[in-house]
């Protein structure tokens, strides 16, 4: 009998890619999502699925009734460190053997983003729990470059980062090194840092760019209020804009809580490289580029 794998936040990028990679392999996957409609559509692939929101620990334990596995993904949001001692707190009580936790790269207690702090609080919880846990620590997202699409139309990457630097990685990656920490029994206690080939400042990003996608494309730095503003006018709530200017603005910009670190862990671990970020513009052309 094969185990059984639980995972929260499906309906996003790495929880989404997680699970279809889980499911094409043959392995027993349950989905955890909030919603009717989401359910049946991933029934309709074959994929069991569970209702159960994030806030609620008593569904959340039921959803979790006969699992293995756990792989506790938390949308960024103003309850994200609520929700994952929700999701901890569930598993404790349903008794599910092993916990896989999304966390980041920049986990720090004392962040100036939300969401970095929220993980390292989870972090906490996941370790303390009894339970055997992985914790994995992503760096930055290529697919974050999405929302820049309409300036690199235009030749240009802005950013405010100044010349700080970190290993932007493909979410296909994380989603490729989760399948492998939540089919596998030798990773229990260890905390993989997940990062692209290179480490990259704003200059080496739209070099990548111009590579993968065969125009110029140059970086434009912005003042972080400036950068800010910008994505307010993109429709970014307040609190989330303030926490992406100390992201990139001071985090990033001056290599804070382990933000630029490299590592080989997904290489060693699935035994693939991750992609480039030409290789990822390359087929992303698409989305930034039309």
């Amino acid at each position: 009998m094969t185990d059984t794998i639980a995972i929260t936040g499906v309906t996003g990028d790495v929880g989404g890619k997680t699970l279809a990679l889980l499911h094409a392999s043959g392995a027993d996957v349950r989905a955890v999502v909030r919603r009717s409609e989401q359910a049946d559509r991933l029934r309709e692939r074959g994929v069991d699925a569970r209702l159960a929101d994030l806030d609620d620990v008593d569904a959340l334990t039921r959803a979790l009734d006969g699992v293995d596995r756990f792989f506790l993904v938390t949308p960024v949001s103003e309850r994200q460190a609520e929700q994952g001692e929700a999701g901890v707190r569930a598993a404790q009580r349903a008794g599910v053997p092993r916990i896989v936790h999304l966390s980041g790269g920049d986990a720090a207690e004392h962040s100036p983003m939300p969401w970095a702090a929220a993980a390292w609080r989870t972090d906490r919880l996941v370790r303390e729990s009894g339970l055997a846990w992985t914790i994995l620590h992503p760096s930055a997202f290529m697919t974050n470059l999405v929302p820049s699409a309409p300036a690199i139309r235009r030749g240009w990457y802005p950013h405010t980062t100044g010349r700080g630097r970190a290993g932007w990685i493909d979410t296909v990656d994380i989603a490729r090194t989760a399948a492998a920490v939540l089919t596998s029994d030798d990773h229990d206690g260890t905390e993989p840092v997940l990062t692209g080939p290179r480490a990259l400042d704003a200059a080496g990003i739209a070099g990548e760019l111009s590579a993968g996608l065969g125009r110029r494309v140059r970086p434009l730095h912005l003042p972080s209020r400036v950068y800010r503003a910008v994505v307010r006018a993109g429709g970014v709530p307040a609190w989330q804009a303030e926490g992406l200017r100390q992201q990139f603005g001071r985090v990033l910009r001056r290599g804070l809580d382990g933000v630029d670190v490299m590592s080989d862990d997904v290489s060693r671990i699935t035994g693939t490289a991750p992609r480039s970020l030409r290789e990822w513009a390359a087929d992303h052309r698409g989305e930034l580029m039309e």
